[in-house]
C-alpha cells in the first residue's frame, strides 16, 4: 500500500520540486521509502508502505527492462505469483519478488486492457509509456483504492489523495456547485465527481490514457452490470459449496503479506463470516480488533466478544468515549481532505490507529451488505415504492404538501420530551421527511436517490447553496436504475437497490472512509468480500438465495450455523454509528457554535448563513432533530477553513 502522485505537462518541463511537494503531502501513505522521477514533460512520485518484498527491489518508480514503461503503484495484486510464471515463460526476468514488478511486466507484455483483466486485487496506478508518449491511470474494479486528477490546458496532475493536488503550486481551488450539492444530499460525491472544479476521480473499473497532446481517453474494463441476477443455475446447496470455495480463495489471497495481518471485528454477520472462514477453513490465527461505545445502544463490543469466544479468536477491544469524540472530530478534516459526511469515519480512524499498534495490514468485511442483501431498507423501500405507485402522482404530491404543513417537528419534540430523548430515536424525523419525498417522486429512479439522501433533499439543497441545482443527478446512474422495473417484482427492485449501493454508497462513502482512516496511520486495509470473482458470483445468485422470508444474507448465515450460535445470527443489525445526536448536543456543541457562526459561514462564503442558522436553531430547539445536516455543514466548514481557504 502506497501513495502516488505525478504530472504530465503539455507545455513546459515538469518541476521536480513540485512532485516532491505532492509526495510530502501524502507521506503518511508510505513512510518506508520514497522515489521521484522527472524528465521533460513527465514527473512520477511514490511513497512506499512496504508490505510485499520489503527489499530495495520493490523501490518505485519502477522501470521495465527496456526502459519503455515506468510505474508508480498503490495497492496489491494478490495473484501475482500465478501470473509471474506465464511472464517468465515468455522471457521476462525479475529482479525482486514484488507484485508491482509483475504488474509492470504484464502491462508491457499484454497491454493495459488485457493485463487488467488478469489482476485480482485492489489498486490505483500510473504508467508512463515512453514509446507512445502517454500516461495511463487505472483503478481497480470496486474502487477500493483512490486516484484523483485535475486537467487544465497546460498540464494534468494526479494523486492518491486531494492533499497531493493541493500541494502543487499550479493547482487552482474552485468549488464545483454540483459536487457540493451532491455532498450536502448524500454526504459524499458520486462517480468521478468531487466538490472542486476540474478535479475528478478516475472511475472504478476504468483506465485513462492521456496523450502528450493533452487528449484524454476514458475506457471501462469491468462493470457489475454485465452480471445477470439469477444466472447462477445451480441449487442452493451448490451455491453454498461455491460460496465457500470462493470465500476461501478470496480470503486466503488477502493474507498474502510479509508483515503481520489483523482483522476488524464488529458484531455483524459479515465480519463474523470473515473471521469464521479465516479461522475454521483456512486456519489463520489472527488478532481481531473491535471499537466499542459506553452507550449500550451503539456498542457492538459485547456481541463481538461473544463471537470471538465462540470462534476462539484473539480479541482486542477499545472504547471511544465522549472526550475522545472532540479530538476525533478536530482531526476529521485532516484525515478526510474532501468534505465527507459519514460520522463513522471517526471510530474507523480510532479503530485503524489501534490496529496499527499491532499490525501493518488489517482485513475489513465491507461489501457484504451490498452483495448479500444485508440492509433492512431494501424490502422496506420496495414496499413503500409499490404502495406509492398505487396512488396517482397529483394526489400523492397534494397529500405530501398537506402533511408537511403540519407542525410535526413540535409534536415529535413534545413526544420525545415525555419519553426522554435517551429512550427515543430522533432519526424518526428523517424517516418522516423521507416518506414525504417518496410521496412526491415522479420517476421510479427517484427512489434510489431518496434512499441515499443523508442530509438535504434535492428539492431543498438549492436554498443552502444559493443556486438552482434541480436535476442534480440527471446524469448519474440513479437516473437509469429502476426504469422499466416491474413494481410487482420485489427481487428485481431489491437487486437494483443493491447494485446502486455497490456503485455509490459502498464505493464513494464506505471505501473512501476506510482508505483515508487506515492510510492516515500507515495501515493497509484489505477487503476480502470485494474480490471481483465473489462480487460476480453474489450478483448472479437468485434473490431467494440471499434474501428469503425476511432473512437477510441467507447464504452466509446458512454457512455460519455450523460455527456460531443462533443469538449471533439473529442479533439486530446495528451499523457502525456514533451517538451523533448526543455528541452534537454535548461534547461537539462548542464546535458547532464555533464553526457554524455567522462570521465563519460568511468568511468561507459557500453557504447561506440564514439557512445554516435556521438548521442549528431547529436542531437544538427540537431535541436533536436534523443532526445529520449539522454534521454535513460542520464537516464542510472545517474542511473549507483547513484546505480551501488556506
Amino acid at each position: 500500500m502506497c501513495g502516488i502522485a505525478g504530472e504530465l505537462s503539455f507545455s513546459t518541463p515538469v518541476d521536480t520540486d513540485h512532485i516532491k511537494l505532492m509526495m510530502d503531502a501524502i507521506a503518511h501513505r508510505g513512510p518506508d521509502d520514497e522515489g521521484v522521477f522527472c524528465e521533460g514533460s513527465v514527473g512520477l512520485g511514490h511513497r512506499r508502505l512496504s508490505i510485499i518484498d520489503l527489499s530495495p527491489a520493490g523501490h518505485q518508480p519502477m522501470w521495465s527492462a527496456d526502459k519503455s514503461l515506468a510505474i508508480v503503484f498503490n495497492g496489491e495484486v494478490y495473484n501475482y505469483r500465478e501470473i509471474r510464471p506465464d511472464l517468465e515463460a515468455m522471457g521476462y526476468h525479475f529482479k525482486g519478488n514484488s507484485d508491482t514488478e509483475v504488474v509492470l511486466n504484464a502491462i508491457h507484455c499484454w497491454g493495459i486492457e488485457q493485463a487488467l483483466q488478469k489482476f485480482i486485487g485492489m489498486f490505483a496506478f500510473a504508467v508512463w509509456d515512453a514509446r507512445e508518449r502517454c500516461l495511463i491511470l487505472a483503478r481497480d474494479r470496486a474502487g477500493i483504492k483512490p486516484l484523483f486528477y485535475s486537467r487544465t490546458r497546460n498540464t494534468l496532475i494526479f494523486g492518491s489523495e486531494l492533499k497531493a493536488l493541493y500541494a502543487h503550486p499550479g493547482y487552482q481551488k474552485r468549488l464545483d456547485r454540483h459536487g457540493l450539492g451532491q455532498y450536502f444530499i448524500l454526504g459524499y460525491t458520486l462517480d468521478d465527481a468531487t466538490v472542486l472544479a476540474d478535479t475528478f476521480r478516475v472511475p472504478a473499473g476504468h483506465f485513462l490514457r492521456v496523450g502528450a497532446d493533452s487528449s484524454v481517453n476514458v475506457q471501462r474494463y469491468w462493470s457489475l452490470d454485465i452480471i445477470q441476477r439469477g444466472s447462477f443455475a445451480g441449487s442452493f446447496d451448490e451455491a453454498v459449496e461455491e460460496m465457500e470455495r470462493l470465500a476461501e480463495s478470496s480470503f486466503a489471497y488477502r493474507l498474502v503479506s510479509d508483515v503481520p495481518v489483523g482483522v476488524f471485528l464488529s458484531g455483524g454477520i459479515d465480519s463474523t463470516f470473515l473471521a469464521a472462514i479465516l479461522k475454521k477453513r483456512i486456519g489463520a490465527d489472527l488478532l481481531h480488533i473491535t471499537i466499542g461505545f459506553r452507550d449500550a445502544r451503539y456498542d457492538e463490543a459485547p456481541m463481538a466478544t461473544q463471537i470471538a469466544t465462540e470462534l476462539g479468536l484473539h480479541h482486542e477491544v477499545r472504547y471511544l468515549d465522549a472526550p475522545d469524540a472532540v479530538s476525533a472530530l478536530r482531526r476529521f478534516a485532516d484525515i478526510y481532505d474532501e468534505p465527507f459526511g459519514d460520522s463513522s469515519g471517526m471510530p474507523t480512524a480510532v479503530l485503524s490507529a489501534v490496529a496499527r499498534e499491532y499490525v501493518k495490514v488489517a482485513l475489513s468485511a465491507d461489501g457484504g451488505d451490498e452483495q448479500f442483501c444485508g440492509y433492512e431498507s431494501y424490502p422496506t423501500y420496495t414496499k413503500r415504492y409499490r404502495q406509492m405507485l398505487r396512488m396517482p402522482l397529483p394526489l400523492r404530491r397534494a397529500a405530501a404538501k398537506a402533511l408537511a404543513a403540519l407542525p410535526y417537528e413540535r409534536l415529535l419534540s413534545m413526544h420525545m420530551a415525555r419519553q426522554g430523548v435517551s429512550r427515543n430515536n430522533p432519526r424518526l424525523i428523517s424517516t418522516i421527511e423521507k416518506a414525504f419525498e417518496i410521496m412526491r417522486m415522479g420517476a421510479p429512479s427517484d427512489l434510489l436517490r431518496i434512499m441515499n439522501e443523508k442530509g438535504w433533499s434535492e428539492r431543498k439543497v438549492s436554498a443552502l447553496l444559493g443556486e438552482d441545482l434541480s436535476g442534480l443527478f440527471a446524469v448519474s446512474f440513479f437516473a437509469s436504475r429502476l426504469v422499466g422495473a416491474n413494481s410487482s417484482d420485489s427481487a428485481q427492485m431489491m437487486d437494483s437497490m443493491m447494485r446502486s449501493d455497490y456503485q455509490s454508497f459502498l464505493r464513494d462513502d464506505i471505501l473512501t472512509k476506510v482508505d483515508r482512516a487506515s492510510m492516515a496511520v500507515s495501515l493497509e486495509c484489505r477487503d476480502p468480500f470485494l474480490d471481483h470473482r465473489l462480487a460476480e458470483f453474489a450478483y448472479s445468485l437468485p434473490m431467494e438465495y440471499v434474501y428469503s422470508n425476511g432473512e437477510h444474507k441467507r447464504i452466509l448465515k446458512h454457512i455460519l450455523r455450523r460455527w456460531v450460535s443462533e443469538p449471533v445470527l439473529k442479533a439486530p443489525k446495528r451499523g457502525f454509528v456514533v451517538p451523533l445526536y448526543e455528541w452534537m448536543r454535548g461534547p461537539w456543541r462548542q464546535l458547532v457554535q464555533e464553526y457554524l457562526s455567522r462570521e465563519r459561514i460568511r468568511a468561507v462564503g459557500a453557504l447561506d448563513e440564514n439557512v445554516v442558522g435556521a438548521e442549528v436553531k431547529r436542531f437544538y430547539r427540537y431535541a436533536g432533530i436534523g443532526a445529520e445536516k449539522l454534521l454535513l455543514m460542520l464537516n464542510f466548514q472545517m474542511w473549507a477553513e483547513q484546505w480551501y481557504c488556506s
